[in-house]
């Protein structure tokens, strides 16, 4: 009987270390300048297969940024390539390759966004921060 309980319990220990998400969601706020919206919400979730899920929500005032999952998001997606030290993040619609390429950096606390500045160096744009 002990032996049965004893086998039981670890079955279910090892059913629940499988079942682990390694997925990682980065969450960035800030001022758009837009005509129309002022503020703009943005999460990026980088998952296991080298791809990536990027969300956008737009709000009206920077005081209702906490309540964007109440509305609905804009969603890209795309694939990650590795360039060196950084990575590529690189858009996909319908299946076909668009002209957005953006370049990375990520780890477990933040992802950071590179832009080129006119002396065609790296310079650190926008941080993300890690919320899951």
């Amino acid at each position: 009987m002990k032996n049965i309980f004893l086998t039981l319990l670890l079955t279910l220990i090892s059913l629940n270390t499988f079942g682990q998400n390694s997925d990682r969601t980065y969450l960035s706020h800030n001022h758009n300048y837009s005509t129309i919206y002022s503020y703009a919400v943005t999460e990026i979730t980088i998952h296991s297969d080298a791809t990536f899920t990027w969300k956008s929500w737009d709000v009206n005032r920077k005081k209702e940024w906490k309540s964007y999952k109440e509305q609905e998001p804009t969603i890209s997606k795309g694939k990650i390539t590795l360039n060196g030290k950084y990575y590529i993040l690189t858009q996909y619609r319908n299946g076909n390759k668009t002209d957005f390429n953006w370049t990375v950096k990520f780890n477990d606390k933040r992802l950071i966004f590179f832009y080129l500045n006119k002396n065609k160096k790296l310079k650190r744009g926008t941080i993300y921060k890690r919320i899951r």
